[in-house]
């Protein structure tokens, strides 16, 4: 990716909470204005989801923990490298999810198919729970109720056009439920030709640039605590972080919601409205921003 030189780039934390406490959160409020179905509001809420860890980011990367060479006259502020990474992990798979559900879609109907698909996937992935009908006076009901939506959630599926339209072994890459299996990862060409995605391969469609992709592997060794997690803890630990490490991946969570930011415009008008209205040079910046990450 050609990164773009910009003046709001010479200080990009202010930028950053600009774009967040600005367009986005005037472009959100914007399309919550707009009618919506049960399955328009869980697209509000993965936009939720995701400004609500763009705040915690923002804030655990300018330094939360005091290190031991503070004192009263200077305050010296240390990094949580795990936390700061991890939830810019999920930011990055809250962005994916949303685009691929509610912007990949080419129609309402492949839009209503790939949101019930997410559904059942969390749905199956319920039933995994080490839970027992006589372990809390709640929980043969709970478990009762359970087996009925996701028996609901697969007529639905089956029932819904998009459904119909596929072809049977297309339709079986993503949808498997005697397996308690599904994807709602995919793409999908103009032949109906289905490609299931991993999580990682949804991160390279969406974001699609090296920083993004590499961020995303990198930032998983720290969710899940491996050997290089623990490295990096040890070349970090009680020593200040400079600006050169946590200013990309700031700039990286300004891309990030440049991209969110255009997403929401793309399928809501009440939001596109309000995106023509914000000053010329944020709107170029996003734009441009946009079509240099979708370009790749």
């Amino acid at each position: 990716m050609k990164i773009l030189k910009h003046p709001f780039e010479s200080n990009p934390d202010e930028f950053y909470e600009y774009l967040l406490l600005g367009p986005l959160t005037a472009i959100y409020l914007a399309k919550k204005k707009t009618q919506f179905n049960i399955i328009k509001e869980f697209s509000n809420l993965l936009i939720d989801k995701f400004a609500i860890h763009s705040s915690s980011f923002f804030h655990l990367s300018k330094g939360i923990i005091e290190l031991k060479k503070s004192n009263e006259k200077i305050k010296m502020k240390g990094f949580d490298l795990f936390t700061v990474n991890s939830t810019f992990r999920t930011m990055m798979e809250s962005y994916a999810t949303f685009n691929n559900i509610f912007v990949e879609p080419k129609s309402e109907e492949e839009e209503e198919f790939r949101f019930l698909l997410w559904k059942l996937d969390g749905l199956f992935d319920k039933e995994k729970f080490d839970i027992g009908e006589n372990d809390f006076p709640e929980a043969k009901e709970l478990l009762e109720r359970d087996k009925k939506i996701l028996a609901e959630t697969v007529a639905k599926i089956e029932a819904c056009n998009f459904y119909n339209v596929l072809p049977k072994l297309e339709l079986e890459k993503v949808y498997k439920p005697d397996k308690s299996k599904t994807n709602w990862r995919f793409l999908i060409d103009d032949n109906l030709k289905v490609t299931p995605l991993k999580i990682t391969d949804l991160i390279k469609h969406t974001c699609k640039t090296k920083g993004f992709i590499n961020n995303y592997r990198y930032t998983s060794t720290h969710a899940h605590t491996n050997y290089l997690s623990i490295e990096h803890f040890k070349q970090t630990r009680g020593i200040p972080i400079p600006d050169e490490y946590v200013n990309p991946i700031t700039k990286l969570a300004i891309y990030l919601t440049c991209l969110m930011i255009s997403d929401i415009t793309l399928i809501d008008d009440n939001a596109k409205k309000v995106f023509q209205n914000l000053p010329n040079e944020v709107k170029e910046y996003v734009t441009g921003i946009t079509k240099a990450i979708k370009k790749q």
